[in-house]
């Protein structure tokens, strides 16, 4: 998701991008932010909890740094433990929620899109903490390792996300094809949840997205694509797109970055 912006009114995009499968391939810090990014446009408010964390997470690991130079003695942690694991069951419980709402509507996408199996989408949080007061517990228990390597080691910033089908992840066992379909089965099911919250669906922008896909599931994205909303479809081939010619579609023929001409159906 891109254009999140923690204003109700701001408009929100959605992109496809061949490089955007790096969601799914690509480390868990671009999982952890984009997951960030949909509570904050779900739920506007709650963007802060995230810049909260960070700020405490900061604190934190300046301390470290001054206790290790021998500045400041070790106790003086439980402060910051403490502000970091409110901070962080905080951020813990809205990641979870924002799952728990998209999960549903990602499940149903990868089934219409043709991806087979049983399709979940996961969150995986670091910690096992039931709140804060057993996530303070959890960091005072790593201090030694922390002082150690100079950072927090533990807590919601080492959290991931998962797509999974058949109970493996499409991460390290999914193939090109189906790591595709599942980033699109994603970025369809924030759209849908995120129309039902805001009242209008994300303006949905999709770069090359079909040149991989066969026939039959062209046409499936193109069915959800028509369900409502504004979707932007470039690609090198006209052919590719299912229904280009229909009533409301504009054709918009582009070369070196200067719009030509509309396309005769």
């Amino acid at each position: 998701m891109e254009g999140l912006g923690e204003h109700p009114s701001r408009p929100l995009v959605s992109v496809f991008l061949p490089d955007r499968l790096e969601l799914i391939k690509g480390p868990p810090s671009l999982r952890r932010a984009h997951l960030d990014q949909v509570v904050a446009a779900l739920w506007p408010a709650r963007a802060a909890t995230r810049r909260g964390y960070s700020r405490a997470l900061a604190q934190r690991n300046a301390l470290l740094g001054r206790i290790r130079a021998g500045r400041v003695g070790r106790d003086a942690l439980g402060t910051w433990d403490a502000e970091l694991a409110r901070e962080g069951i905080a951020l813990r419980d809205d990641r979870a929620a924002a799952i728990a709402v998209v999960a549903p509507a990602a499940r149903t996408i990868a089934d219409e899109l043709g991806l087979a199996g049983d399709v979940e989408l996961r969150y995986r949080p670091r910690s096992k903490a039931a709140d804060a007061v057993e996530l303070a517990t959890e960091l005072a228990e790593r201090r030694d390792a922390d002082l150690e390597r100079g950072f927090t080691t533990h807590g919601p910033h080492r959290d991931d996300l998962a797509l999974v089908r058949e109970g493996r992840d499409l991460r390290i066992y999914g193939s090109q094809g189906e790591q595709r379909l599942g980033l699109l089965a994603l970025l369809l099911a924030e759209r849908s949840v995120l129309e039902a919250g805001r009242g209008a669906p994300p303006l949905m922008l999709l770069d090359d997205v079909m040149s991989e896909l066969d026939a039959d599931r062209r046409g499936r994205l193109v069915e959800r694509l028509r369900g409502g909303g504004q979707a932007i479809v470039t690609t090198t081939d006209l052919a590719h797109v299912p229904d280009a010619e229909f009533p409301g579609v504009e054709r918009i023929a582009v070369s070196d970055g200067a719009v030509l001409q509309e396309v005769e159906a």
